[in-house]
């Protein structure tokens, strides 16, 4: 989801770009402001990707709040409204910093060939990414997201290398499009609040993928306790005791629901059992472990809740296609490579 900025003292202009950006697809109006002291204020400390700046604001004028902008990210695209658009003197003022003058008043079919236009300079695999997750969740098939979650990194780090900014915007545009399903039930998900994405997370691929399974899973769960209320303890349950010997009969011992309910409704969110829910999200943390830290097999499989290595180790095969084994040495040969290549 592309982010906008609107900054215009004129609060009637303000309503009606953020109407008219409603309308288009893949665009959100994140901050509406009358000044543009405000503008730089939030371009200082929030993901931004388009800002609509009127030109006459009390305080610094919108020129000059589009230089201060472009210092802070030369990425984002600045758009000076003005009741004196042909004015040669702002558009040479601005060449360096603006993508264009705009003629007060906008119409809808100007922003609408705007916004199209950018969407089309910066469309990647990143929204082909987004669609399919967000079907997984509409068809409710955890099993299937856990399966592809690994590709999906994969493909985003091959298309991105190690540009941490476009990481990190390929990254934040997944997350809050994600985020933003749930906000058609109310509510805002803000995404810098709730599962923010900084240089450090994107730095590894393998800590991607534990932050994109968070943000999947906690639609999944909030789409599930939309349907069925009762399931918002379960869980909360699950979430302190994933990493003891957790399984449905404790569950259901502790959040007073009987087996055969539960079993039924969760089925039919996350077309999985809840055991397999279970050693999914054991299996997922395992990895992380593994990749991470230089723990054993064993003490893995203890942290988790695992009585025997063993089983443990057999479940790892199960959902992984692979053995422990197989995938620490999946690992080490992944770091060999990146060492030579003088990746971080």
């Amino acid at each position: 989801m592309y982010r906008i900025l609107i900054a215009d003292d004129d609060v009637l202009m303000r309503e009606a770009l953020k109407v008219m950006i409603s309308r288009e697809e893949a665009f959100t109006v994140t901050d509406a402001v009358c000044s543009g002291e405000s503008a730089v204020s939030i371009c200082r400390t929030a993901p931004v990707d388009i800002v609509f700046l009127d030109m006459q604001m009390p305080g610094i004028t919108g020129l000059e709040a589009s230089r201060i902008i472009h210092q802070i990210n030369p990425d984002i695209a600045i758009y000076i409204l003005s009741a004196h658009a042909s004015s040669v003197l702002i558009r040479n003022a601005g060449q360096e910093t603006l993508k264009d003058v705009l003629e007060k008043p906008i119409t809808n079919q100007m922003l609408k060939k705007i916004l199209e236009n950018y969407k089309t300079e910066h469309e990647d695999d990143s929204h082909e990414h987004m669609k399919l997750l967000v079907d997984l969740l509409k068809r409710k098939d955890f099993k299937k997201f856990y399966e592809v979650l690994p590709d999906i990194i994969k493909a985003i780090y091959e298309d991105s290398g190690m540009d941490t900014a476009r990481l990190i915007k390929v990254f934040t545009y997944l997350g809050q499009s994600l985020l933003n399903t749930r906000n058609l039930y109310g509510g805002n998900h803000n995404l810098t609040d709730m599962f923010p994405v900084n240089e450090g997370l994107i730095l590894d691929p393998k800590a991607s993928e534990l932050w994109l399974f968070r943000v999947m899973d906690y639609l999944f769960c909030q789409n599930s306790i939309s349907r069925y209320p009762l399931l918002e303890q379960i869980f909360i349950y699950i979430e302190q005791h994933i990493k003891e010997d957790i399984s449905l009969n404790t569950v259901i011992e502790n959040c007073a629901i009987s087996q055969g309910y539960l079993s039924r409704i969760f089925r039919d969110q996350f077309r999985v059992s809840v055991t397999e829910y279970l050693h999914m999200k054991k299996m997922h943390l395992a990895k992380g472990y593994f990749y991470f830290t230089e723990d054993s097999i064993a003490d893995v499989a203890f942290r988790l809740g695992y009585n025997e290595s063993s089983y443990f180790s057999k479940v790892f095969k199960k959902y992984e296609k692979m053995t422990v084994k197989e995938y620490k040495n999946k690992i080490r040969q992944k770091n060999i490579k990146s060492v030579d290549k003088g990746e971080p």
